[in-house]
């Protein structure tokens, strides 16, 4: 006990000595809790425009033969789905048209698309609201002949929501089709996922392609209220999978879409979200390093800083150790004390930083970054929204306090060696 009262009173009476070190640890924790939130931030970002993007947690996709992906009679096959799924999925029929030989037009002017999603706005209503919306939104899509375009495109065609444009497309048959579309809502969206995509009703666009009623080319499941893991997703793989014909699990789409011509009956692909992302997962691993990167090297900083800064303090406090010697205090004791001393520092510097972390977060979201071109799919509605990330955050700090302690120790342990007699001789 009276070691924890030594600690206080040295940390009191030496505050002016110690703030550059709980300064040191504060800021050191603060930037990188926060390279930390903001680096999650930015891929839960990505992930949630991809799920707008896919439609969802996971797609299923189908083909027989050489036909390409189809799914005829989807109804049926939605019920079977819906009854093999948990109450909260939301399972919705999608229409995934090419759009690479399709454009807008508007006074003259040409607009190139790259894929037209064909949503059921009625089930999707709240994934598709989440996008933002500079002007309009998604009210009255549903079974009309409106259009979602990206903001690049509507500014590039000189259109506002309510204008009426042309779009241009090839049908089933191969034929040049034309047909008029209103303007319902301009999104802000310059990313991969958003600036050459466009969506409207799926009944519309699938009419209008020259495809039958019954027909869809994939159903998109979503969990609107909860995060799905890596597990259920294979649960639910496994319960699917007893009801109707799946290829099995596969990381990556392609390893499905690749094998559909050789598919003699009816196979269903089971598409995870991340079996989307492959190509940006790369980026996600080259970010994911950048941030590993710097947040060791502020780690390394503050342990170099607090640890080389203590053992000159101590070193300072010769005589101090050689009072406590002297009149009995036992070497462990000595070091309880010392160390209690620095995980008090530690601690409250940790606490700072955290404070610190929430207020600099705060601070980033506040900004709008969707000037930036392309960086929109980090962006939720143009912010940055920086998450915490618990675990990682718990590590570093665990680490800057372990670590740290360990070079106190070491310095403690220097210093103790000395015989009281020596060191009630030194002077400062």
């Amino acid at each position: 006990m009276y070691e924890t009262k030594i600690a206080l009173r040295s940390l009191i009476y030496r505050k002016t000595q110690y703030i550059s070190l709980f300064l040191v640890c504060m800021f050191g924790v603060a930037v990188s809790l926060c390279s930390i939130a903001v680096s999650n931030g930015m891929m839960r970002s990505l992930n949630q425009k991809a799920k707008i993007y896919y439609g969802g947690d996971f797609a299923l996709m189908c083909s027989v033969n050489d036909d390409g992906l189809v799914i005829y009679n989807y109804k049926e096959s939605l019920e079977v789905i819906k009854n093999a799924l948990p109450k909260d999925a939301v399972v919705s029929p999608r229409f995934d048209f090419d759009a690479r030989y399709s454009s807008f037009y508007f006074e003259g002017v040409q607009a190139l698309q790259n894929v037209i999603k064909g949503v059921n706005f009625d089930n999707e209503k709240e994934l598709i609201s989440s996008l933002k919306f500079v002007d309009g939104g998604i009210y009255e899509m549903a079974h009309s002949n409106g259009v979602l375009i990206s903001f690049p495109i509507a500014k590039m065609l000189g259109v506002h929501v309510g204008d009426e444009i042309t779009f241009q497309f090839k049908t089933i048959d191969d034929y040049i089709n034309t047909i008029p579309v209103i303007v319902k809502g301009i999104f802000q969206d310059s990313s991969v996922f958003g600036m050459y995509t466009s969506y409207m009703d799926f009944e519309f666009l699938r009419n209008a392609y020259g495809r039958q009623e019954d027909f869809m080319n994939r159903i998109c499941v979503n969990f609107p209220e909860r995060k799905i893991s890596e597990k259920e997703l294979h649960k639910f793989y496994d319960s699917l999978s007893s009801v109707l014909n799946f290829y099995p699990w596969v990381d990556d789409k392609d390893d499905y879409i690749d094998s559909t011509s050789a598919f003699t009956k009816e196979t269903w692909g089971f598409i995870p979200l991340s079996a989307n992302l492959n190509d940006v997962s790369i980026m996600q691993l080259a970010m994911e390093a950048v941030i590993t990167f710097i947040v060791s090297i502020l780690t390394i900083i503050i342990i170099v800083g607090i640890g080389s800064t203590y053992r000159v303090l101590i070193m300072k406090r010769i005589t101090e150790i050689g009072i406590y010697m002297a009149v009995g205090m036992k070497k462990i004791s000595i070091i309880r004390t010392l160390l209690f001393e620095s995980l008090l520092l530690l601690i409250s510097g940790c606490i700072g930083g955290i404070i610190l972390t929430g207020m600099l977060c705060s601070f980033i979201s506040v900004f709008d970054f969707s000037f930036i071109p392309s960086f929109d799919m980090f962006l939720e509605k143009g912010n940055l929204c920086p998450r915490l990330d618990v675990l990682k955050s718990m590590i570093v700090i665990v680490a800057v306090i372990f670590t740290t302690l360990l070079a106190v120790l070491y310095s403690t342990l220097k210093s103790i060696k000395i015989m009281p007699v020596q060191a009630l001789a030194v002077t400062e």
